[in-house]
């Protein structure tokens, strides 16, 4: 089984979805695949320099001072951050260099608090001391005693936990969003490492076992520390000192973000976080390498052919008109027997789990594109009048050529937003059963971007 197939055929979609992708994915833009290719040579060989350091750390001799490196709001990554007691320490002779996240936007910037007995979960409010502190090393050296335990490599910190009356919001594996936020600060520190460890507030068990996958078998040597590990830590009186830490709060996110509140997407601004297109590749390389193991392999007959993923939705709820759909088949087979695209017709509901490749971002299943090289290609059919930005927000982040679809039109993005910058509404029948769309305009969408996309090819394993 070629490894473009599987890959091209994996994920189920929210929304009808084309995909097109050279192996994987591929690139439009030939000064864009450079730049990718020589990121992605010069990134290969990164090493943590923290690697080498001594597992005990004493506070008498050294008192390493914390360091904030990057993010947006809920989403931010840290040097050198100290755990004591269940409370995160950012430890410092002078805060004022600092961005204003330790002043103006305080910790609510960074975490939320617990929510308490009687909240609902519509608010929560920012982390207090007994979650979140600022303090200098004096300070530190009286709470922390004379020695850290060091945790090295990269670590993530996801503050998700249920309230009284609330659930965890990872019990559904695309919430899981917040590790792609997570990697993404890590990322544009330059760092290529996959995650020592990660950690929870909470159990994230979705109900069906898809992060646990994700987790095992995409990331298997990350250590997963859930709830006990953490109120061991809070309990066992002694300090923690993280190399490097990203810490994600999904609250954090929607009540201090800029973008945020107009999408109700809790990673509508990680797209000003600035990163390489091969950000990423540690990931995807980690699939690649699962997928060789499984059998799969990266030759294909016409490997210059774009790949065409049509994400069939048509045994679900949410599907297209049923004679439009029949008849985008036709159209998309013609342009596979002429040797312009190669075409899967992807029925996700029919395939198993281990060809169903997912990473979770908010909605169901067409987190597959973060697979696809960037500059791939995505085009969403969705209701005439209607639009979310779920999946193109997604796009975005990952460099690819979207487009949304009202049927024969194209819906361009100034149109996404009502004057007063909020979403425009998804409209009538965006969930139903009638989708409409012109199965030749479709085709002729396709032509033009497998055409600009022939020839690129996925660049080798780096091992």
């Amino acid at each position: 089984m070629p490894l473009s197939r599987s890959v091209s055929r994996a994920g189920a979609g929210l929304v009808v979805i084309f995909f097109i992708a050279f192996i994987i994915r591929g690139s439009s833009v030939p000064h864009a695949a450079q730049t990718y290719q020589s990121v992605r040579g010069m990134l290969a060989s990164s090493s943590s320099s923290f690697s080498a350091a001594p597992r005990y750390v004493s506070l008498d001799e050294e008192m390493p001072e914390s360091e904030y490196v990057v993010g947006v709001a809920g989403f931010n990554y840290f040097h050198n951050l100290y755990l004591h007691g269940g409370t995160y320490h950012f430890v410092t002779t002078n805060p004022s260099p600092f961005p204003d996240i330790l002043t103006e936007k305080g910790p609510g910037y960074i975490m939320t608090a617990d929510l308490g007995p009687d909240d609902d979960g519509r608010k929560k409010p920012p982390a207090g001391e007994d979650r979140w502190r600022v303090l200098d090393p004096m300070e530190a050296r009286e709470i922390f005693g004379n020695v850290a335990i060091r945790k090295s490599g990269i670590s993530m910190w996801i503050n998700d936990a249920p309230g009284a009356k609330t659930h965890s919001f990872l019990n559904h594996y695309f919430h899981w969003e917040m590790f792609l936020g997570a990697w993404r600060v890590v990322a544009a520190a330059g760092d290529t490492d996959l995650p020592s460890r990660i950690m929870y507030r909470t159990t994230p068990k979705d109900w069906v076992s898809l992060t646990a996958w994700f987790q095992q078998a995409v990331l298997p040597d990350t250590l997963i520390e859930e709830q006990s590990i953490f109120e061991d830590r809070k309990v066992g009186g002694m300090t923690f000192l993280f190399d490097k830490i990203s810490i994600v709060d999904r609250w954090a996110a929607h009540q201090k973000g800029d973008d945020v509140k107009y999408w109700n997407k809790a990673t509508a601004d990680l797209q000003t976080v600035a990163v390489p297109l091969s950000w990423m590749d540690p990931m995807r390389d980690s699939l690649k390498r699962l997928a060789l193991a499984d059998g799969c392999s990266v030759e294909r007959q016409n490997p210059t052919v774009p790949i065409v993923s049509y994400i069939n939705r048509q045994l679900t709820g949410r599907r297209l008109n049923a004679d439009d759909a029949a008849e985008l088949l036709v159209e998309m087979r013609k342009l596979h027997e002429d040797g312009v695209i190669e075409f899967y017709d992807a029925q996700m509901e029919t395939l198993t789990r281990t060809r169903q490749i997912m990473f979770g971002v908010h909605g169901n299943g067409l987190s597959h594109q973060l697979w696809m090289k960037p500059g791939s290609g995505v085009m969403e059919i969705m209701n005439v009048g209607g639009f979310a930005k779920d999946y193109a927000m997604l796009a975005e982040l990952m460099s690819h050529e979207y487009y949304a679809i009202h049927n024969d039109t194209t819906f361009p993005p100034e149109k996404w937003r009502r004057p007063d910058k909020w979403a425009v509404e998804q409209g009538p029948g965006f969930h139903g059963s009638n989708i409409r769309v012109d199965a030749t305009f479709m085709a002729n969408m396709v032509k033009q971007m497998a055409e600009a996309r022939r020839g690129v090819v996925e660049p080798p394993l780096v091992y």
